[in-house]
């Protein structure tokens, strides 16, 4: 009877849930990139291309630089918003690696007749976007 005494406390302290911390709150970059994906969704070019650097880019993998400079992603998304009023981005998963890179793997609905996916990575600096890198699924 004594001998079971200690195998009922060691399996009491293994059930009990040691506390859990908060979910870290998004930093700063991630935050920006946040506001990035809002503009997105509410169709507002100005207000995305304004989370990009003047001289920000998009650079599609393997390298081929997509658009160049605020004002070139202005345009392009002004554009592509007036062509699919359905598009909306859905992010999987976001994190940030260091204090200038945020990843992201998003899926942009209503432009195809799937979901597009995409894995993001974003480059900050001077709280906005230099670069975003994307690698699209083939």
């Amino acid at each position: 009877m004594l001998r079971a005494i200690p195998a009922v406390l060691f399996a009491t302290a293994l059930s009990a849930q040691a506390p859990t911390a908060p979910p870290a709150q998004p930093s700063g970059i991630e935050l920006l990139v946040q506001r990035q994906t809002d503009a997105y969704n509410a169709h507002d070019a100005q207000a995305y291309a304004t989370c990009f650097a003047p001289d920000g880019q998009f650079i599609r993998h393997p390298g081929i630089t997509a658009m160049s400079g605020r004002d070139e992603i202005y345009k392009t998304f002004a554009k592509f918003f007036r062509e699919h009023k359905a598009a909306k981005m859905r992010v999987l998963y976001r994190a940030q690696l260091g204090p200038t890179t945020v990843i992201e793997h998003q899926e942009v609905d209503g432009i195809e007749k799937t979901p597009v996916a995409s894995l993001v990575i974003y480059s900050v600096r001077g709280g906005m976007i230099q670069a975003a890198w994307f690698v699209n699924a083939e």
